[in-house]
């Protein structure tokens, strides 16, 4: 999923807006649905009044978000293949982190029938309460960007495909079951980042949550795909490159993510992200 749009060359990429790189953007005739291909940057605050639904795919990046708004709540993990559904609403407030995005902003009523039924806000509340991993729909999104590449948004795959993907959401049983496991996770996603700069281990955590460590670990990687020491390292390393763009020394940055030795604060660095602390901000700025 990393490399999923990576073999297409042709990128349109203008300046970043808002805090997002716009790659590529198609719409149909009518303005009634956009599809975009963008990098987001972390955000975390109030959001821009939001007039229409969004369905979108994380393709790269990711973590823990919170999306608070006048219709829903969302507490879920992005993670790439990971799938949502925003609803039209008052400004959203909340959290989310940097990631690389498809997404389709969307009028609903303005969508044809699919088996002879028009998807409704209704319809959709629920399944907007959590992300969820759908292989039939991650599909008609690469479908619908590939077509719209060719043949703009005139094509009539363009609504209908999008009409397949709400409908089959709608109708999966499974993702009409609000996660619980979330929830249990909450409190643990809260104390990693609050102490990112602390010894925790894997032990202390099990002892938080109430969970022995086998059944943390499984709820761990069912919701983020990691082990609890993996993600605690991954948050790790995304705190350091937030530090290392505010140019805060080495020595400093490894202490605050919980590195007594420098050396091994860079060693790791290096291994999850793939070059020094040094060269990544080099790289960057």
């Amino acid at each position: 999923m990393n490399n999923l749009l990576n073999n297409h060359n042709a990128w349109h990429q203008p300046p970043p807006i808002l805090g997002r790189v716009v790659k590529t953007q198609i719409s149909n005739p009518s303005g009634s649905i956009v599809l975009c291909h963008c990098q987001f940057d972390a955000f975390v605050g109030n959001g821009d009044e939001q007039p229409n639904a969004i369905l979108g795919m994380c393709i790269t990046g990711g973590g823990r978000t919170k999306r608070i708004t006048d219709k829903t709540k969302l507490d879920d993990i992005w993670r790439p293949g990971r799938i949502g559904i925003a609803l039209p609403s008052s400004a959203p407030q909340g959290f989310t982190p940097a990631m690389e995005m498809l997404g389709i902003t969307f009028k609903l009523h303005e969508l044809p029938a699919c088996h002879g039924k028009k998807v409704t806000t209704e319809d959709l509340q629920q399944v907007s309460k959590q992300l969820f991993n759908d292989e039939l729909v991650s599909a008609i999104m690469i479908a619908l960007l590939r077509e719209a590449e060719v043949h703009g948004g005139t094509s009539a795959f363009f609504e209908h495909g999008l009409s397949l993907a709400l409908h089959h959401l709608v109708t999966k049983s499974t993702v009409c079951v609000t996660s619980k496991n979330i929830s249990k996770l909450n409190h643990i996603f809260d104390y990693i980042e609050a102490n990112l700069g602390e010894d925790i281990r894997v032990s202390g955590l099990s002892t938080l949550s109430g969970l022995n460590a086998k059944t943390l670990t499984r709820l761990f990687r069912q919701e983020t795909g990691y082990t609890p020491h993996q993600y605690l390292t991954i948050r790790r390393m995304e705190r350091a490159k937030e530090l290392l763009a505010l140019h805060t020394s080495i020595t400093n940055i490894a202490t605050t993510v919980g590195y007594a030795n420098p050396a091994k604060f860079s060693a790791a660095f290096s291994r999850w992200v793939g070059c020094t602390p040094s060269l990544w901000k080099k790289q960057h700025h």
